[in-house]
């Protein structure tokens, strides 16, 4: 058997076990989704789908398939997807944390709160860290206040602490999950099964290390 052969039938089978988990799992996702805000709880079930979907194609999480489009701009930075939801801006607390409200309906009553998917910024307030306040400052700058913003989630929805956790594009296309770690203004941090645009972040990542952008020039590490 070839490489590419054995290459399909790994990606078949880690896919197959992948169904099958979301299948056997149901009666835990379900509650979750029924707890969730209606106004997203539709957003949070179409990842689960997309999950599926993906099994079912033979993808892997966190591997690039190298036969399916690429799905970025011409620069190579992803594009906001064609189906990612629309949200508002609320209200930005730091770098990788922030609050939406849905654009159809969004009220304090269903405020979503949300961490950045794939990135870490310093902290602000009583233990604030070096550089948290200015990736406070270019988050805010990103997304003001009252901005729409596309989102879209990743094979895990929430985190243990109930937080969305969410990739952002603005209105004009940028993709701020990577625009604030090729800024200097993060880290990238990813946790397992979320690595949908792990590749990318990273080597945004060590560009910025490498150019000192930056906490990398402003921080002691």
């Amino acid at each position: 058997m070839g490489n590419r052969s054995v290459k399909r039938l790994a990606k078949f089978t880690v896919g197959a076990a992948i169904v099958a988990a979301v299948f056997a799992f149901s009666p835990l996702i379900r509650p979750a989704l029924s707890s969730a805000p209606a106004a997203f709880r539709d957003l949070l079930a179409s990842a689960t789908d997309i999950g599926v979907a993906d099994a079912e194609a033979g993808a892997v999480p966190g591997e690039p398939d190298p036969e399916a489009p690429a799905g970025a701009n011409a620069s190579g930075i992803p594009a906001r997807p064609a189906d990612a939801a629309l949200m508002t801006v609320d209200f930005v607390h730091d770098g990788d944390t922030l609050f939406l409200v849905p654009v159809e309906g969004g009220s304090e009553s269903n405020r979503v709160k949300v961490r950045l998917i794939g990135l870490d910024t310093p902290e602000i307030g009583d233990h604030a860290e070096c550089y948290g306040a200015e990736a406070t400052e270019q988050l805010r700058a990103l997304l003001p206040e009252g901005a729409q913003v596309g989102v879209t989630a990743d094979i895990e929805a929430l985190d243990q602490y109930g937080r969305s956790l969410f990739y952002l594009w603005t209105e004009d296309g940028s993709f701020v999950n990577y625009e604030l770690v090729a800024s200097g203004a993060a880290v990238s941090l990813f946790y397992a099964p979320n690595y949908a645009y792990a590749d990318v972040i990273r080597t945004a990542e060590d560009a910025a290390r490498s150019s000192g952008v930056g906490l990398w020039s402003a921080c002691s590490f």
